[in-house]
């Protein structure tokens, strides 16, 4: 019989009828002859919930304390789902803790990374026939405290645990129908993207891209788990990520991030801000040494907050768009189209930089949006369709 993983998020859960709904789709797709293993994120909005709760008491939460408030929110979605599970059929789900399913991390606090899963009690569940609904986003450590992985490491632990039980691939249900090739909300052609392998999807995360957490596609791409993404609601993937080359399609997507950047005054201060990002696991949109070093952040990461002494610097009105597929390199048959594009926004161009198959630019918030439309329309006219 067939084993896959099903990761849901969020906002897929974010009512009782939502709870219900997801509990139906997994229910089916178990008695249409595969194994499940459900893993979930907590409910929409509960994590931010609790993080202001933690600061209504200490202004700068951290640490152990914080991970066992933050672990909650999980233990709450892994109960209503399997409990409207049974409702559908008793005791067909078991819930299992992060702990409980084997998963085991390193010691660094709201950023742990999964060194070890041991998943005893989720086989177990699963030869008794049931279906195991797992908390994601969690872990125990190796000094058996409670661990929280960072934003969107319900991803890891999905994908940590396709690899631990063997599963054929791990299903990423969301409110999207799959990766787009650009912010629907900005551009009305956006189209989903069929096909993309591991590097391109992970070039594209880099950028910004709300996809998959990025240490989840990096250990996918280790063991050559298959991916897919797709619409909670319907249950059908739009987009499948692989190792497979990719199909002819020199332009592939254009990302739009708000972003808070933050200009260096020595090199000193720069090697400060890499450290500092790289041991509380913050991923920057772009870092850049030399003579004018720079530091660009994803707005929602809030740097500040890692970084309380530079705040003064930060400027927060800009958005990073890039251009991402073999064709934005700023060499090709495509440079020159690109260069006309961007020639009427010279003036709210703060950074323009092309590093192999990505052309990155730093742009006024209020003059973003229309840069972004101008750059599909590269992509439309260069991207021939995309195949599994």
């Amino acid at each position: 019989m067939p084993l896959i993983i099903q990761k849901y998020g969020g906002k897929t859960l974010a009512t009782p009828a939502d709870i219900l709904q997801v509990a139906g789709l997994v229910h089916a797709r178990v008695k249409a002859g595969t194994q499940v293993v459900v893993v979930v994120s907590a409910l929409a909005d509960t994590t931010d919930q609790y993080v202001a709760m933690a600061r209504a008491v200490n202004p700068e939460p951290r640490g152990r304390e914080l991970d066992v408030l933050l672990s909650t929110g999980e233990r709450v979605a892994i109960a209503m789902l399997a409990l409207a599970l049974n409702s559908i059929e008793p005791d067909i789900a078991v819930s299992l803790t992060g702990a409980q399913a084997g998963i085991i991390t390193d010691t660094l606090h709201t950023a742990a990374r999964i060194v070890e899963v041991r998943p005893l009690r989720v086989r177990e569940v699963l030869e008794q026939g049931k279906i195991p609904v797992i908390a994601g986003y969690q872990g125990i450590t190796t000094e058996k405290n409670i661990s929280t992985l960072g934003r969107g490491g319900t991803d890891a632990t999905a994908v940590a645990l396709a690899v631990a039980l063997g599963a054929e691939q791990v299903e990423f249900m969301k409110d999207v129908d799959g990766v787009a090739s650009a912010d629907p909300k900005l551009v009305s052609g956006a189209k989903i993207l069929s096909h993309l392998n591991y590097d391109e999807a992970l070039s594209m995360m880099g950028l910004g891209a709300k996809i998959l957490q990025v240490p989840a596609v990096e250990l996918a791409a280790e063991f050559r788990m298959k991916l897919a993404i797709g619409n909670s609601k319907t249950g059908v993937a739009g987009t499948i990520i692989t190792d497979k080359p990719l199909a002819r399609r020199t332009l592939g997507a254009v990302i739009h991030t708000p972003a808070t950047i933050l200009p260096l005054a020595t090199l000193l201060q720069f090697l400060f801000v890499e450290r500092t990002l790289r041991e509380t696991g913050v991923l920057p949109l772009y870092l850049r040494g030399g003579d004018s070093p720079l530091a660009v952040f994803k707005q929602s990461d809030e740097p500040h907050l890692l970084l309380k002494d530079y705040a003064d610097a930060m400027d927060s009105s800009y958005d990073l768009v890039a251009l991402v597929g073999p064709g934005a390199g700023g060499v090709g048959v495509l440079a020159d189209q690109i260069a006309s594009a961007l020639e009427p926004h010279r003036e709210v161009i703060r950074e323009e930089l092309h590093i192999e198959n990505r052309l990155l630019l730093l742009v006024k918030r209020e003059q973003s949006a229309e840069l972004v439309r101008e750059l599909h329309v590269l992509c439309e006219g260069a991207a021939a369709p995309a195949t599994a």
